[in-house]
């Protein structure tokens, strides 16, 4: 399978347009995403796994993507993804291994 690094997502998204992104749902019917559907289209179902898995589930950027979350209250749900996932990048914010293995360890 293979890997994706938290730059090559970084990347991507910053090539996205703002107008391309959606909130309250993954994808509209005219094409635009949430983080979910724009990871989707760079990796498919194995990437959004993966991302779950590794990095964020949706119930921690969800609330990202959609300005509910406090510390993203950026302009647009592309700005407000990007930052969140270079602060799991940098270790500012505890990615979905991170916070399994801290709930396994109490």
């Amino acid at each position: 399978m293979r890997e994706y690094t938290s730059e090559e997502i970084i990347t991507y998204l910053e090539n996205t347009t703002e107008e391309s992104w959606c909130m309250d749902v993954c994808r509209t019917k005219d094409g635009r995403n949430c983080l979910l559907g724009h990871l989707f289209d760079l990796g498919g179902n194995y990437l959004c796994d993966l991302f779950e898995e590794c990095f964020a589930t949706t119930y921690m950027f969800f609330p990202v993507n959609d300005g509910k979350h406090p510390e993203y209250q950026q302009a647009t749900p592309k700005q407000r993804c990007i930052a969140y996932i270079k602060d799991l990048a940098s270790g500012k914010q505890k990615t979905t291994y991170q916070t399994m293995e801290e709930d396994y360890e109490s």
